[in-house]
């Protein structure tokens, strides 16, 4: 899985850290009954704002969102009247429960948002770091298989792919095409929030030299992965540096 694909935090770690923050949104309500006359409502909902906030900025979406309604019915149970019943009789506080509530959801889907934008990058960094181990392989003459090797981690890293094989001949895939601009023509596309889904049977890049096909690598693509078209544009310069090596062996083959 790609970096970007980090930006969804694991499913059961984001239930635990929802778990996690829905019991101290509660824990910090209840601790705070006390205090309810001195402190206020309004004082009161600031602080267990802060917890839903927090809850979002470490635990995502997810622990948001659970935050954000556990607080949201915990300042319902203990600070509004009459206390201790999920009742309200005050329309400023319905209002104040729903800003709880609605604060929280905002925040964790700000907080998704900055995480994927932090996780492309570091794939974009890491797709460019890729391409300078290959190039550096192919201009200090290494072997074809330890350029293939390079390449084809690269691949699966940079477009999120299960594995990459390259056919050797003049043939082209039968397979959708990343065109090197980044295109890939397909009647239906699927977006998946970190971009559009590889064909699920299976995609090709070209790998050719002066002019001349020398083969395709042919990726089995996951559909459940979104891929940028910057991502794609890295695959196809990848396929370029493959077709560099290529071209000064005079034998070429398959390669798993």
């Amino acid at each position: 899985m790609t970096a970007s694909r980090a930006a969804d935090r694991v499913p059961g770690e984001s239930i635990v850290a929802g778990a996690g923050f829905a019991a101290l949104a509660i824990g910090v309500a209840a601790a705070l009954v006390p205090l309810r006359d001195r402190l206020g409502s309004a004082n009161a909902a600031l602080l267990l704002v802060l917890v839903v906030i927090a809850a979002a900025a470490v635990g995502g979406r997810v622990a948001g969102v659970a935050s954000a309604v556990t607080a949201s019915l915990a300042f319902n149970f203990f600070f509004t009247e009459p206390y201790l019943t999920l009742r309200i009789h005050s329309g400023r506080d319905v209002v104040t429960t729903a800003l709880i509530l609605v604060v929280g959801l905002a925040v964790g889907q700000l907080g998704v948002a900055r995480s994927r934008q932090s996780a492309t990058r570091r794939s974009h960094l890491a797709s460019m770091r890729a391409i300078e181990r290959v190039g550096e392989l192919v201009s200090g003459g290494a072997p074809i298989e330890q350029v293939w090797e390079e390449v084809r981690a690269a691949l699966v890293l940079t477009l999120g792919v299960r594995t990459a094989s390259f056919e050797a001949g003049a043939q082209p895939s039968v397979l959708p095409h990343i065109e090197r601009d980044g295109r890939v023509d397909l009647a239906d596309r699927v977006y998946l929030g970190d971009g559009f889904a590889l064909p699920a049977a299976g995609a090709a890049l070209d790998v050719s030299a002066g002019g001349v096909r020398l083969g395709s690598i042919v990726v089995e693509t996951d559909p459940r992965v979104g891929v940028t078209r910057e991502q794609r544009r890295t695959a196809v310069a990848l396929a370029d540096q493959l077709a560099i090596a290529l071209r000064s062996i005079p034998s070429i083959r398959s390669m798993a």
